[in-house]
């Protein structure tokens, strides 16, 4: 399977620019403007924005802090380490200064904005409808979801839909949710229409119909709207593209990655210039998985050894699920799935179950949940396990986290839910609503300078 080959030229120009809290624009506009011309170059722009999804600043390192340190997935215990801002962000004691979630913010509107500057383009050029038309799908795909991680991490955030220039950055204001997510909607509606069900050998892991229809579901999802949810996922369903593999741990073999249970996932190529990424999860004795993660696994459970440790080299361990051989670079080339079918099958339960409970073991809720469970080795759940509505739904959401571990997923989970504060509760943890969302990072509140339209989020005293 032949991986991306990211292009960098672009990637280079559209990053240098000053250290404002949006990278926007490149030094010269001219030599930008004059470059996307064919079919080619437009491309290699979108591969850009690829490859904002590999950057160590999202998938490739900050969302283990940002998503998973933050859930009751891991912990950090180094006070010291990374000048104690991993620390604060596991207790809930970050400051707007923190640089991991500064880094964070600024890489989303980068991807943003290399999205923008093919969308603002592409219509302008002679390059065959097709070709157009799925690239600009590709596009929306990856700006919906950079989108979807700012509003989930910061709440209301700056909506910008075409390509600006730094000095414009600041003209921006926080948007209301609901409008953010409805431009989020748009873009995946688009991406859906023009999205191919497949891609060839050579553009394997590019965005696909499936893959804009699934990531559409947990958006509607998340806002609570199950009606709509239930249209896309039975529409992911119904392309019959995807399936569960019958072993679980055939799923993260590096050597079987995008795989029938991928929709979509940040690809990476261990060795290939920039294409690698460190070791996911690379925990040392401060930077742990934590035990009620591990103890809420059946001792049966196949999923239970994806996330114990294991040795990829005399001092280096990571979970069994992100394993792989380190190349003479010292990287790996293992995916990170975003969406997977198993993914899909439990929103889907998920929103049967919200529309209406069904006591009955062969209703699809029941069938989705157990095909999951199955396939871990575990027994089927019955309508006596789960006798009602808040049982099914606490089970999903247990099952979501067995399932899903160390794939960012908890802490959204834990959110759209309306578990966190309880959750952490159980675990002698107080949290409150200002602990829910990111502070924005101080750089964009003194960019804005701008307390009525561009106020910092509510802060816990």
């Amino acid at each position: 399977m032949k991986k991306y080959s990211y292009l960098f030229f672009i990637s280079t120009l559209i990053n240098a620019c000053s250290s404002d809290f949006i990278d926007l624009s490149p030094p010269s506009q001219a030599l930008v403007k004059n470059f996307y011309k064919t079919t080619n170059d437009f491309k290699i722009a979108v591969n850009t924005a690829y490859d904002i999804l590999q950057d160590n600043r999202l998938y490739g390192d900050r969302f283990e802090t940002i998503l998973e340190i933050r859930s009751d997935n891991g912990k950090f215990n180094d006070q010291a380490k990374n000048s104690g801002e991993k620390y604060q962000i596991d207790r809930f004691e970050e400051a707007a200064d923190n640089s991991q979630i500064e880094d964070v913010y600024v890489a989303l509107y980068d991807g943003i904005n290399r999205t923008n500057i093919v969308l603002d383009r592409i219509d302008d050029t002679d390059i065959a409808t097709s070709i157009r038309e799925s690239l600009k799908g590709e596009a929306q795909f990856i700006r919906a979801l950079l989108y979807f991680h700012l509003v989930r991490l910061y709440g209301p955030v700056p909506l910008i839909k075409n390509e600006i220039t730094p000095e414009e950055a600041g003209d921006y204001v926080r948007e209301d949710l609901e409008t953010v997510y409805a431009f989020i909607q748009t873009d995946l509606t688009a991406a859906t229409a023009a999205l191919p069900i497949n891609q060839n050998d050579e553009d394997l892991g590019r965005a696909t119909k499936g893959a804009a229809m699934g990531l559409l579901a947990k958006v509607y999802l998340t806002q609570k709207k199950y009606v709509q949810a239930k249209e896309q996922l039975e529409n992911v369903i119904g392309l019959d593209k995807y399936d569960l593999l019958s072993e679980i741990e055939s799923v993260f073999d590096a050597n079987n990655e995008m795989n029938d249970e991928i929709l979509f996932a940040v690809r990476y190529l261990k060795g290939a210039g920039g294409e690698g990424r460190s070791l996911a999860f690379d925990y040392t004795a401060d930077d742990t998985i934590e035990q009620n993660l591990l103890d809420a696994y059946d001792s049966t459970d196949k999923r239970l050894p994806l996330v114990e440790y294991v040795n990829v080299s005399s001092n280096r361990r990571v979970p069994l699920k992100y394993s792989d051989d380190l190349s003479l670079e010292n990287n790996v080339g293992t995916d990170i799935p975003v969406l997977r079918y198993a993914d899909i099958l439990l929103m889907y339960a998920e929103v049967l179950n919200e529309e209406a409970y069904v006591n009955d073991y062969q209703s699809p809720a029941f069938r989705s949940l157990n095909l999951v469970r199955n396939r871990a080795g575990m027994p089927s759940y019955y309508p006596d396990d789960l006798s009602d509505q808040a049982l099914f739904r606490t089970a999903v959401l247990k099952e979501r986290r067995l399932e899903l571990a160390l794939e960012f997923h908890r802490w959204y989970d834990l959110l759209r839910t309306d578990t966190a504060m309880s959750t952490f509760a159980d675990l002698d943890v107080t949290l409150t609503t200002c602990d829910l969302l990111y502070p924005l990072p101080k750089i964009a509140i003194d960019r804005a300078d701008d307390p009525i339209n561009f106020p910092q989020n509510q802060t816990c005293d």
